[in-house]
Formats: structure tokens, C-alpha cells, sequence
């Protein structure tokens, strides 16, 4: 796998040298960009090009490992082990959740082909159990990979800086990826994790933490699943954690707001306009097979029972007899727990924040995401309504941020530029002061801010006026060119 990609990369030298001259010849796409930034986006936009239709699924999942992080002096990791015992508890919670959905969803989830979920522990190198533990704050920290690529290891060097600037530890987990197991196996994981938090066995080798002193924290895919998990939780009526932090969330899965195909982020974004962003697309897969097979059991037993009702925008029964994301076939794509942005309401839910740059393909959703929550009445939508006027959840989310940073792509928190130094020591305060204010049981009252980041790292007030095309979108949730 090592030497595949190490030839992918000198296939790539070509471009290389195009993008230097066109650099320097035209300038680069963003003002501020130099020219390791204008490279760095670039070559990770060849990922989803069509040389990479020669990796199977497995071996795109089997390639993450080799891309490993050696942890710094000042922190220690330890591996996790959550008992199987986690996983049958969350199952239960999720069964009951999804019950309304089954007729689309995969029963396969319900069988997973091992028994534990793996994941790491960060901290500072000298925290002990014997720290006063009602100070303690704990993040769960959950990877992106557009949920079938990915693993905990991802996201250990993100992990690590904020575990050092926010002085909690990170629990990173690597949950169930698809096709061979979708949607809601990476929810149902993500819930086993916080259970775990909550109510450790014995010889895990800390103490139960309080919900108050937990928070939510992900990125890409994960940044969708959290504020899913979020949701999972609020209307199972479990104890809400503190907090949770979205960075360049995948929260529409029908690609349906307009930054998705906006041209101009082909030169500003390393993610392809690529529906579900199925970059493995090698046909001569074990994985790839069974998924076929499989999704194509589900749609046509949806087809033999039309008088069951889907929630959803009619654009998703018309993609085509094709799932476009092996995380759920297209006829799921509208279930809230799939896309928490097209929920019949986001409110009621503990305080976000939600963090993308202004020019990747994900922006949008990341910004219609945030004032759905932020105003649930106002930014309504009755093809995803199952009963909004009698919801209990009808309120704002209490306290909502939003928080754009000038000039940057998809996932900037894992570069070494100046805004993913800000947006950590940003969200370490947040964590502080969510977690203060949830063991304190002193909420804030409702409030909705919004910023701009620059490129330089400096805060403003965000201007409304520049995204109205978003706010005034009467196509969220309707499947693009269907």
C-alpha cells in the first residue's frame, strides 16, 4: 500500500511544477495564500481524481495507519479497549431512535464484526486520577472520512494541541465505518463512548465523569456525527453533554446547499463536488460487492412498499436505483440522524459551536446548520417535519456560535496556519466555559453570535448581508440536479 501511494505521489510532480508557475504567473486562488498553502490544497484535491478509482474500499481504509504522529514529550496517550457490554447498551438506545426509519436502513448494523471499540486517550504527561476530578474536562473527539475512511490515529496531532491548550483530555475513538457497516453503526459507537465516559468498568483507571463535564468535538463526517449524536441523545432523553464543537461539519448528505457545486471551490477546496464522496470507487471489492447487494435488497423492498411514508424531499426517491453514499441508501439521506441539518428542529440542544472556512465546499451547511439551531421557527422546513408544532424542541439551542475564518478550506484546523492556532486556543475557552457553566447549572440565556476569522487571525463581527443567497435558500434538502 506504501509503494501505491508513494507512486501517486510522483504521478503528482507534474502538477506540482503547474501549480508553482501558475502561483507565481497568476497569483493564487486566495490573496493571502502562499505558496505552501496554494500546493497543500491542491495535491489533496487529487484525492478524489480519477487515478483514485483504483483503490478499493479496503484497501483506502487499510491505508490511514501508515500516516502515524509521533506524540509529543508533554502528552501521553493510552489506548481504550470499551467493553462489547457498551455497544449492546447503545444499541438499544439507537434501536428505539431509528425504529421509524427501518425500511431503509441496513439490519447488518446490528452485527458487528468485532467486539470492542478501539480508541486513545490524550493528556497532559503529569495528569493523575488523584487531580480534583470535579475539575476534570474530557472531549470526545470523533474523526472525519466521509464515514467509510478514517480512524482515531487521524486525528492525534489535532488531539494533542488541544488537549495541551484546553488542559482536557481527548477520548478519540475509531467507530464502525461503511459500507460494511452503515448508518447508525458510527452513531451507535459514538453513543457506546459516551456511556463508557459516564459509567467506566472498574479497571479503566479513572472515575465516572459527569455529563456537565463532558463535550463533543469532531470534524468533517465527525463534526456531522456529533451534532447527530447530539441530537440521538436530546431525543432519547439522556443527560446532555456540556458542549459540542463542529469543525467543517458534514451535516447534508443530499449535498443540497449551494457551496457543494460552487466552481469556485474547486480552486479553493480540496473536496471534489463528489456525491457522498466515495473515493474509493473500485468495483473489484469483497466490500463493494456485498454493498451493492445489499443497498439493492433495501430499495427494492422501499419500491414493493410505496405506502410507507420517507422523510424527505421526493428528489431523493428519483437519484436513481444507486445509493450515492455507502453510508445509508438515498431514501435515508433525509433521516436526522443522517443530515442533522435538515432536522425538524435543531433546537434543545446544548451549546454549539460550529467552525468552517469561507471558502471550502462544506460552508454552507455548516452556516444554514447554525441558524437552524440558532432559530428554529424561522428556518423551518416541512418536507423534513414529522410534527414541528407540537415539538418539544421548538426553542432555540441556547447558545449558538458560528464561526468563519477567511481564506480557509475544508479541515484548515490540522494545518499549521495561523487560523488553526486560533481556532484551538478558541474552542479550549469554549470547552472552559460550557463545562463552568453546565456544573455551575448556570446556563447562559439564548444567544446566537457570529464571527469572522481573518486570515491573519483577527476577530470581526460577521456580515450578514454576504451570506443572504444561504439564508433565503429554498432548495435545502433537494437533491441537486434530480
Amino acid at each position: 500500500m506504501f509503494v501505491v501511494i508513494v507512486l501517486e505521489i510522483l504521478k503528482r510532480i507534474p502538477l506540482i511544477f503547474s501549480t508553482i508557475i501558475k502561483h507565481f504567473k497568476h497569483g493564487p486562488p486566495q490573496p493571502s495564500w502562499d505558496l505552501k498553502v496554494h500546493l497543500l490544497v491542491t495535491i489533496a484535491g487529487t484525492l478524489g481524481a480519477p487515478p483514485y478509482k483504483k483503490f478499493t474500499i479496503e484497501v483506502a481504509q487499510s491505508s490511514i495507519p501508515i500516516f502515524t504522529y509521533k506524540i509529543p514529550s508533554d502528552i501521553k496517550l493510552y489506548e481504550i479497549s470499551i467493553p462489547h457490554e457498551y455497544r449492546i447498551n447503545a444499541q438499544a438506545y439507537i434501536e428505539k431512535l431509528v425504529k421509524p426509519y427501518n425500511i431503509v436502513i441496513d439490519p447488518i448494523w446490528k452485527t458487528p464484526r468485532n467486539d470492542e471499540i478501539k480508541g486513545e486517550l490524550i493528556m497532559d504527561k503529569d495528569w493523575n486520577e488523584e487531580n480534583d476530578w470535579e475539575k476534570e474536562k474530557i472531549v470526545l473527539y470523533l474523526h472525519g472520512g466521509a464515514y467509510s475512511t478514517g480512524n482515531s490515529k487521524i486525528a492525534h496531532d489535532f488531539c494533542c494541541k488541544l488537549s495541551r491548550t484546553s488542559g482536557a483530555r481527548i477520548f478519540t475513538i475509531s467507530y464502525r465505518l461503511a459500507p460494511q457497516n452503515p448508518f447508525p453503526s458510527a452513531l451507535c459507537d459514538s453513543l457506546a463512548a459516551y456511556l463508557y465516559l459516564m459509567n467506566p468498568p472498574k479497571d479503566s483507571g479513572f472515575k465516572a465523569y459527569k455529563p456537565e463535564q463532558i463535550v463533543f468535538g469532531g470534524d468533517s463526517a465527525g463534526g456531522g456525527l456529533v451534532v447527530s449524536l447530539g441530537l440521538a441523545i436530546r431525543d432519547l432523553g439522556l443527560p446532555l453533554p456540556a458542549g459540542i464543537i463542529s469543525w467543517s461539519p458534514w451535516t447534508d448528505l443530499t449535498h443540497s446547499m449551494p457551496s457543494f457545486n460552487d466552481t469556485a471551490c474547486d480552486e479553493t477546496d480540496f473536496l471534489p463536488p463528489l456525491p457522498g464522496f466515495k473515493f474509493a470507487r473500485n468495483t473489484n471489492s469483497d466490500a463493494y460487492r456485498e454493498f451493492r447487494t445489499r443497498s439493492g435488497n433495501i430499495i427494492r423492498n422501499i419500491q414493493k412498499n410505496p405506502e410507507i411514508k420517507i422523510i424527505g424531499d421526493e428528489s431523493l426517491k428519483r437519484i436513481g436505483n444507486q445509493s450515492v453514499s455507502f453510508y445509508v441508501v438515498n431514501e435515508g439521506l433525509g433521516i436526522p440522524y443522517v443530515s442533522p441539518m435538515l432536522a425538524e428542529s435543531l433546537g434543545g440542544l446544548p451549546p454549539l459551536l460550529i467552525i468552517a472556512g469561507n471558502v471550502e465546499r462544506l460552508r454552507d451547511e455548516a452556516i444554514y446548520l447554525a441558524y437552524r439551531a440558532s432559530n428554529p421557527e424561522k428556518y423551518r422546513l416541512p418536507k423534513y417535519e414529522v410534527d414541528f408544532d407540537n415539538s418539544r424542541f421548538k426553542s432555540p439551542s441556547k447558545q449558538v456560535i458560528l464561526e468563519i475564518y477567511d481564506e480557509m478550506f475544508h479541515n484548515f484546523h490540522y494545518s499549521s496556519l495561523e487560523a488553526a492556532k486560533v481556532t484551538v486556543r478558541r474552542a479550549s475557552e469554549f470547552i472552559s466555559t460550557v463545562i463552568q457553566e453546565a456544573l455551575q447549572a448556570n446556563p447562559t440565556s439564548n444567544k446566537f453570535e457570529t464571527y469572522k476569522i481573518t486570515y491573519q487571525g483577527e476577530v470581526q463581527n460577521f456580515d450578514e448581508s454576504s451570506i443572504e443567497n444561504v439564508l433565503t435558500w429554498d432548495k435545502a434538502g433537494v437533491f441537486p440536479g434530480v
